[in-house]
């Protein structure tokens, strides 16, 4: 019984835990209350005083405490990896006719905030974003490169390391530096191109958008051609 009431608990827990990644806080705060209380009823052979006050009623033990903090300690665990998953796959899925920027940024605050009020240590959320600005530096050399559609009017060899800098995929990006370096032998080189290898740059500083309309139609930027 009383394993079945813990169980019960965490999984009630979980289920909040899930709910609230989709805005829903007050059943995550519902869920969470539902949990201590399961945990209490199933340890109550192990509760050592229960003090009653205008506050409510406490129960004061240093195993049920100590198992309390363990558990915690481990949905954070859980939450930070369910996140991290979270927000792969809303940048990873449907490319382009999938969420908006605007859904995008939406769900990652959400993401966050559920995970700082269940206590995920600030020093961690940069971890829990590195894919989340990788895939957002490859969509920056992706799009100053043309987007999918080859330089116009070019010979063979320039298409070869075109194509050179756009096969590392998410584990080797073309920076800014080697980008505007092709732009510039080729002739490629524009004011609009030199201005979004500047905002590529700022964000691989600042993990900010310099020009955030700019970036939101990015898929307008059109293909290289010669100037």
């Amino acid at each position: 019984m009383k394993w079945l009431l813990t169980i019960s608990g965490i999984v009630i827990l979980i289920a909040g835990l899930a709910v609230g990644f989709l805005g829903h806080l007050g059943v995550l705060t519902a869920a969470f209350f539902a949990f201590i209380a399961f945990l209490v009823t199933a340890n109550l052979d192990r509760i050592s005083e229960f003090k009653a006050s205008r506050g409510g009623v406490e129960a004061k033990t240093r195993e049920v405490i100590a198992r309390a903090e363990n558990t915690l300690s481990e949905l954070q665990l859980l939450a930070w990896t369910v996140a991290e998953v979270t927000l792969s796959l809303v940048k990873r899925t449907g490319r382009w006719d999938g969420y908006t920027d605007e859904e995008q940024e939406s769900l990652k605050e959400s993401v966050i905030g559920v995970l700082r009020k269940i206590g995920v240590a600030e020093a961690e959320i940069p971890k829990l974003l590195a894919v989340w600005h990788t895939t957002t530096e490859f969509d920056y050399a992706h799009f100053v490169l043309g987007g999918s559609t080859i330089p116009d009017g070019v010979a063979d060899d320039v298409i070869a390391e075109w194509k050179r800098l756009r096969d590392g995929g998410f584990e080797c990006i073309a920076t800014p530096d080697q980008i505007r370096a092709f732009l510039t032998k080729h002739g490629f080189m524009s004011d609009q191109l030199r201005e979004c290898l500047l905002d590529y740059e700022h964000y691989r500083l600042h993990r900010e958008h310099r020009r955030p309309i700019v970036w939101k139609d990015r898929g307008k930027w059109g293909r290289l051609r010669k100037f």
